[in-house]
């Protein structure tokens, strides 16, 4: 893939490689999300861009779950926490994105956060300032479609900035 000066996309934003310096991009170890993983590396190189490779563990509570619900969802979602940082770290070395992240001279971040997955992504993106978002989406079927689109959908109407929904080949 080889850029240019702008990438437009349908809903009328213009993105200019100059001004990609932070890329978030949802990674849920999948073979779809690895492919969204290598296209922001070819978009980030453009422009030195910083990748933040974020995953998300879908936190059920909500806001008005009374405080000592929370207090037990948290102890609950410590260790869960955890094993999805020690994924990221597994799916970071095992696929070598530290040594692509040199070659590309892009920066490479990883993220594990806890909460409902497109809200948390979107406000991930606007804490490092993203001027950009990449999600891998596979078109199953099924209830993982119903799911995954869900989020997608979901990541779409909530983004103040571009989102590159990227399929596996």
């Amino acid at each position: 893939m080889r850029l240019g000066g702008d990438l437009c996309c349908q809903w009328g934003y213009a993105v200019t490689v100059d001004n990609l310096q932070a890329i978030v991009v949802a990674v849920d170890f999948t073979r779809d999300s690895l492919e969204a993983v290598r296209t922001a590396f070819v978009i980030g190189r453009q422009a030195e861009s910083r990748l933040h490779l974020l995953h998300v563990v879908h936190e059920v509570t909500t806001e008005a779950s009374p405080p000592q619900k929370k207090k037990e969802i948290k102890k609950v979602l410590r260790p869960v926490l955890e094993v999805a940082a020690e994924s990221m770290r597994a799916f970071v070395k095992e696929h070598d994105l530290a040594k692509l992240a040199k070659q590309f001279k892009v920066g490479l971040e990883t993220v594990v956060a806890h909460g409902v997955p497109a809200s948390q992504i979107i406000h991930t993106a606007k804490k490092v300032k993203a001027s950009m978002v990449v999600v891998g989406y596979s078109g199953t079927s099924g209830i993982d479609n119903l799911l995954m689109g869900a989020t997608t959908e979901k990541i779409l109407q909530l983004a103040d900035m571009p989102v590159l929904v990227v399929r596996a080949r």
